[in-house]
């Protein structure tokens, strides 16, 4: 044999060798950086955590992507004909990689200079979703590709075909933070993927190829033109007959309204932190934490979705109508008598131009410009704000109303401190009561000063002295300077003390003003302080969260109400109970009975602070404790008097309202159903003595004024 036939077969046996072992090489990733086999066997895509009300309704997710992954029964077939027809029409004759269609790219782009797709199959496709490409790779196409077509075929050894299409269906990124089809689907037409129909499922495939270039959305008719290709790549394929093809291309792209995906907004901002704390917890789960940004939890809270729901619609609405008054009581008059207060305000909030305005304001050189900012910033001064929470006695939470609009404004009213007014009152007389003062005690309603607290001299608000109240009477009535004699009979110490066990975890101060109402303490901490009364004097764990399970819908924690302590005897709380229905039936918050006409047993308290900066009510039912909370965001922007910003006219009614649609509602009327544990015999009759009298003229001529008087039976 010739030499150079000799040397042209060892040529040709060495470039063998060494193609096996470049492909050897490759196909080990020692050339190039392809996955391992324990990487494309364990791939686990990133899914979103639901969170759910009580009764299954979605309230929002956790995620770094939004996607919940769905098995390969749940894609409807026609679904995977859209795909086939349009991205990888002989996806079950190839093993990864079309070598027909890679053949027939290279010709025509590079031989004929022809666009002609990049031709890359449904696997390679999901090879990229999967193994974003990186490094020296990017711009390099030969390496990418390579990489990709290496990565597919191997991809296929380990998957099947179905297996492939539900990895790809549950991968790909829809547009607007959607990936997988199940949330796509949500989104774009508040459907599951099973109840699309076929031109549904066609804008869907069609999106793949650009999802913002193509957004339905943004470019409704670049969609449609998209969407119609693939339905006569359908056709072509014969998946789809002339005339189906021809109706469907007629089809009107009809995109969901958006949905309501702001119930419990507020709640679900507190819920999403908790859910944090808890999965960061090694108490719970030691060192195998899960993600909830990653892990596709389900988490169900406590809240109702038709409690919350008649929440957010009384607080609006009575929010609405108390606006128009409040903006009517300040006046151009109004803001000139308070000049100082606004430039002080508008320094301290550092609104845009603010320094022009508070020039302007200062030298009384308004601008056209200045006069418009200004009324822009006077607006959001006066903007009221408010909070609603409800809680079960059984302690989950039901409602939680942070605020009007959490699109403008996050700060959560159920959770931030207020100054309470008179709805602390209670806390200082189940104190007392508590403590042993006879109820069937009369009090004078007398103005006196307290040498020892540095001559403080408190008032009434309605700056009326005479007669003479029971503690029934005087909480009826909401009497400020009897709070105080009660709270001095009880002990201060004793309330703070009282006060903690309840379940105020705010530190108060140390000085008899507490007993009307001075300490800012949250709405949220005040309502589960009011459910120990119904509860016989326990004060029960609140709960927010019932239970968060995994993916294949294992518990991976629970919560479960739990009695923390006794705080005072079933006959106290009977007796406190008592009392403030009185305040319902006859007292400041009578209008519940008189103007909103509501039945059967509730108990409550109206407060007022300093000024009517805060209006307050927090009542309860045999079955639900819940409160309300109205005011600007600074206390120097109130109502002018009480007539107007009393805790009565500002919070009450937003639960009047609330009550009014439980009440309406067939479903929910069981949670006003129930009565009240009556107080014993002796006690009783103590609680059904007048709740005033005006003393015989001999008593007061022989009684000092410091006396108490008592009741004599």
């Amino acid at each position: 044999m010739p030499n150079y036939a000799r040397l042209f077969i060892k040529l040709i046996l060495s470039l063998g060798v060494f193609a096996v072992l470049m492909l050897w090489l490759l196909w080990n990733g020692y050339l190039i950086d392809i996955p391992s086999d324990r990487e494309l066997q364990n791939y686990e895509l990133a899914q979103a955590t639901e969170i759910y009300t009580g009764d299954s309704v979605l309230l929002g997710k956790m995620y770094l992507e939004n996607r919940r992954c769905i098995s390969f029964n749940e894609i409807p077939k026609p679904l995977i004909k859209c795909l086939i027809s349009t991205e990888d029409s002989r996806y079950y004759d190839h093993n990864g990689v079309d070598f027909i269609s890679l053949g027939r790219v290279l010709i025509k782009t590079i031989i004929l200079g022809e666009a002609s797709g990049g031709g890359s199959t449904i696997t390679q496709q999901l090879v990229k979703q999967w193994f974003p490409r990186s490094g020296y790779e990017t711009n390099n196409l030969v390496f990418h590709k390579l990489r990709e077509m290496i990565t597919a075929l191997k991809l296929e050894r380990f998957y099947s075909k179905e297996e492939i299409l539900q990895n790809y269906f549950n991968t790909v990124a829809f547009g607007h933070n959607n990936y997988g089809v199940y949330t796509a689907a949500d989104y774009y037409f508040n459907k599951k993927p099973a109840e699309l129909s076929l031109v549904e499922m066609a804008t869907l495939v069609a999106l793949l190829r650009g999802t913002s270039f193509y957004d339905p959305q943004r470019f409704p008719d670049r969609c449609m033109d998209r969407r119609n290709l693939v339905l006569e790549n359908m056709n072509r394929l014969g998946y789809l007959s002339y005339s189906q093809l021809a109706k469907a291309q007629k089809a009107p792209l009809v995109l969901s309204q958006k949905k309501n995906d702001d119930l419990a907004p507020y709640f679900l901002q507190h819920i999403k932190q908790r859910v944090e704390e808890i999965c960061s917890s090694k108490e719970y789960f030691g060192y195998n934490r899960p993600n909830p940004y990653t892990d596709g939890l389900r988490v169900y809270t406590t809240i109702n979705s038709k409690v919350q729901e008649y929440a957010e619609a009384a607080l609006t609405s009575h929010l609405d109508e108390l606006q128009k008054k409040f903006d009517r009581e300040w006046t151009d008059v109004q803001w000139r008598r308070n000049k100082a207060t606004l430039i002080r305000l508008i320094r301290l909030n550092k609104y845009p131009g603010y320094q022009k305005v508070c020039k302007a304001l200062e030298t009384g050189n308004v601008t056209a410009e200045s006069d418009s900012l200004l009324r822009d910033i006077k607006k959001d001064l006066l903007r009221l704000r408010a909070g609603f929470t409800c809680i079960k006695n059984t302690g989950e939470v039901l409602a939680w109303v942070g605020g009007r609009d959490f699109s403008k404004s996050k700060f959560d009213h159920v959770k931030s401190a207020r100054q309470v007014g008179s709805v602390f009152k209670p806390i200082v007389y189940v104190t007392a009561v508590d403590q042993g003062v006879n109820i069937c005690n009369y009090f004078k309603n007398r103005r006196k000063s307290f040498d020892q607290f540095d001559d403080w001299r408190p008032r009434n608000a309605s700056n009326s002295y005479h007669g003479e109240y029971t503690m029934k009477g005087a909480l009826t009535h909401s009497i400020n300077v009897i709070s105080v004699e009660v709270l001095l009979r009880a002990g201060l110490s004793d309330v703070l003390n009282v006060a903690e066990q309840m379940g105020i975890s705010r530190e108060l101060p140390q000085v008899p003003s507490i007993s009307i109402g001075t300490p800012d303490i949250s709405l949220f901490q005040m309502v589960n302080a009011y459910t120990c009364f119904p509860n016989g004097g326990k004060r029960l764990s609140t709960r927010y969260i019932n239970s968060i399970r995994g993916i294949n819908d294992v518990v991976l924690y629970e919560e479960k109400t739990k009695v923390e302590r006794e705080i005072f005897t079933e006959n106290v709380a009977a007796i406190m109970t008592n009392m403030m229905e009185s305040v319902v039936n006859v007292g400041t918050s009578r209008a519940l009975r008189n103007s909103y006409k509501l039945k059967g047993p509730i108990a409550g308290k109206t407060g007022t602070s300093q000024n009517q900066s805060d209006g307050w009510f927090i009542g309860y039912t045999p079955k639900f404790s819940a409160g309300a909370w109205v005011g600007a965001d600074y206390p120097d922007i109130h109502f002018r008097s009480l007539s107007s910003g009393a805790g009565s006219k500002t919070a009450l009614p937003i639960w009047a309202k609330f009550v009014t649609q439980l009440q309406e509602d067939e479903s929910l009327k069981y949670l006003l159903e129930g009565e009240f544990t009556p107080p014993n015999a002796r006690d009783l009759r103590c609680l059904n003595q007048p709740l005033y009298r005006v003393p015989p003229k001999p008593v007061l001529d022989s009684l000092s004024q410091d006396s108490l008087v008592i009741l004599e039976r």
